[in-house]
C-alpha cells in the first residue's frame, strides 16, 4: 500500500511539474506585459506623422474637436476648436486599472475640465464634465478609443493621412454646418426604411435626431456625432426600423432640387425643407409658460438669441458690446403689467427692454402681439440695431399692435429646454434653457 501511495506522490509531483513548465512561457512576468503594452501604444501614438484628429464628448455631452501631435519625450502638439493656437504640454501612458494615457501638465485640454466657472465658462467644481485622464478601450492601426478614468468622457483619435486633412480638422464641422444651413426652415424631413422622419440636426451641441411616428405615438431618437471630412459620424447607432444607422456620409447640398444628399449603408436619402412639425406636441405652449413662472425664476435665457434665414444671430447681438443673454420674462422681472424681452450685456447699470408682450396661447402655438404703447429703437448702434431686428422677427413687423404665432418645440425630456419656431414659415426660431 505504501509503494503505492510513493507512486501516486511522485506521479502528481510530475504532473504539477509539466503544468508550471507549459504554463510560464505563456503567462510571462505580468510587469514585463504591460511595459510592453504601453510602449506598443507609445508607438503608435508617436508614428502619426501628421497627428491625430481628436473627437471629444464629455460627461455631461460637451463635444470638442483636437489635434494631437505625440513626440517620443513624452511631448504633446495639442490646438482645439476652442483654443486653436498650437500649444506644447506633457503626457505619459501609465498601468493603471487599464493602461491610461494621462495628459499631466495644465494644457488645452484641461480647460474644458477646469472646476474654475470664471476660468472657462463650465460648472462650478465640474467644468464639462470632462476628463484629462484616458483609459485604452480599444486600438488599432488608424483608430484609438479612450474613456476617461473619472467622468467617463469618451475621446476618438484618428490618424490623420496629410497635412490637408489636419489642416482641415476644425473647419470639416464648419463646412457640415453650411450645408445644413442651406434648408432654412427648422423643420426637416427624410424617409429611412419607408418611415417619414423629421431630421434635426444641431451644429452647435453635434447631436443628430431622428423622429418618426409609430401608430400615434412620435419617437425620437438621438445621439452626438463628430466630423470627419464631409462624413458625419455616430457616437451611438440610431436603429430605424430595419436600418441601423452609424454614419451619414458624402453630406452635399443639391441646387437644383434644394435637397440634401447623404448616404448610409449604401443607401441614399434626401433631407428636404418642412414648415411643421411632424406631430404638434399641443401642450408644449403652456407647459413652457407655465415652467417659466413656476420654476425658473420666472424666465427663460436664450445665450444665442434668433435664428433666421439660414443666418445664426441673425439680429446680431453678438455684435453689441458685452452682450450676455436674452431674456424672455414674467412681471415680477420685467416689471410688468405683461411678460416681455429683455437683453442683458455686463457693465450696464440697467438692461435694455424689447417692450412688455401680451401673450396668448391658442391651438397648441404661442401669439406673442407687440404693445400699443412700446416704443422703438432708432439710430445706429449695435444695440438699437439689434433689438429693431429682434421686434421685426417676433413680431412679425415694429409696429403697435402686430403679432406672430410660435410653435414651442420641447429639446430635452426633463421640460427644462424648447425650442421657439415661428409658425408662419418656419425660418426663425430661437433657443430657451432655464435661468
Amino acid at each position: 500500500m505504501k509503494k503505492h501511495l510513493l507512486y501516486f506522490f511522485f506521479f502528481a509531483m510530475a504532473l504539477s511539474s509539466c503544468k508550471k513548465e507549459s504554463t510560464e512561457p505563456i503567462i510571462g512576468d505580468v510587469d514585463e506585459r504591460l511595459s510592453e503594452v504601453l510602449a506598443s501604444y507609445q508607438d503608435q501614438l508617436i508614428s502619426a506623422e501628421f497627428g491625430w484628429k481628436g473627437y471629444l464628448l464629455t460627461d455631461n455631452e460637451t463635444p470638442a474637436t483636437f489635434l494631437f501631435k505625440f513626440n517620443d519625450k513624452n511631448r504633446t502638439l495639442m490646438s482645439a476648436d476652442y483654443e486653436p493656437t498650437e500649444v506644447e504640454s506633457s503626457y505619459r501612458l501609465k498601468a493603471l486599472q487599464r493602461p491610461t494615457l494621462m495628459f499631466d501638465s495644465y494644457s488645452t485640454l484641461h480647460l474644458i475640465a477646469d472646476p474654475t466657472s470664471s476660468v472657462f465658462g463650465g460648472e462650478t467644481a465640474n467644468g464639462y464634465f470632462s476628463d484629462f485622464e484616458f483609459a485604452f478601450l480599444s486600438a488599432n492601426a488608424d483608430t484609438i478609443k479612450l474613456e476617461g478614468t473619472f467622468n467617463k468622457s469618451k475621446l476618438i483619435l484618428i490618424k490623420s493621412k496629410s497635412a490637408e486633412e489636419s489642416n482641415a480638422v476644425f473647419t470639416s464641422l464648419q463646412e457640415i454646418s453650411n450645408v445644413v444651413s442651406k434648408l432654412k426652415t427648422y423643420f426637416k424631413r427624410t424617409t429611412i426604411g419607408g418611415l417619414e422622419c423629421e431630421v434635426k440636426l444641431d451644429g452647435v451641441a453635434q447631436i443628430l435626431a431622428f423622429s418618426y411616428l409609430d401608430g400615434e405615438i412620435l419617437k425620437t431618437l438621438k445621439s452626438n456625432y463628430y466630423v470627419s471630412g464631409n462624413d458625419l459620424i455616430l457616437h451611438s447607432p440610431l436603429i430605424i426600423g430595419k436600418e441601423t444607422i452609424t454614419q451619414l456620409t458624402d453630406l452635399s447640398f443639391d441646387v437644383p432640387t434644394g435637397f440634401i444628399n447623404a448616404n448610409f449603408n449604401g443607401n441614399s436619402i434626401q433631407i428636404k425643407e418642412a414648415v411643421s412639425p411632424l406631430k404638434m406636441d399641443m401642450g408644449a405652449a403652456q407647459r413652457w409658460y407655465n415652467q417659466r413662472a413656476a420654476n425658473f425664476n420666472d424666465c427663460w435665457v436664450s445665450d444665442y438669441a434668433f435664428h433666421a434665414n439660414g443666418v445664426d444671430d441673425f439680429c446680431k447681438f453678438r455684435d453689441v458690446p458685452n452682450f450676455q443673454t436674452l431674456w424672455y420674462a414674467g412681471a415680477s422681472v420685467f416689471g410688468g403689467p405683461y411678460d416681455g424681452m429683455i437683453t442683458f450685456t455686463t457693465g450696464l447699470a440697467a438692461p435694455y427692454t424689447f417692450s412688455n408682450t401680451p401673450i396668448d396661447i391658442h391651438e397648441g402655438k404661442a401669439k406673442f402681439t407687440l404693445f400699443a404703447s412700446a416704443g422703438t429703437f432708432t439710430g445706429t448702434s449695435p444695440i438699437a440695431q439689434a433689438m429693431s431686428a429682434a421686434r421685426k422677427i417676433l413680431y412679425g413687423a415694429a409696429t403697435a399692435g402686430s403679432s406672430e404665432e410660435w410653435y414651442l418645440i420641447p429639446t430635452s425630456e426633463d421640460g427644462k429646454k424648447y425650442d421657439m419656431v415661428r409658425v408662419s414659415d418656419a425660418q426663425a426660431w430661437i433657443s430657451w434653457r432655464p435661468r
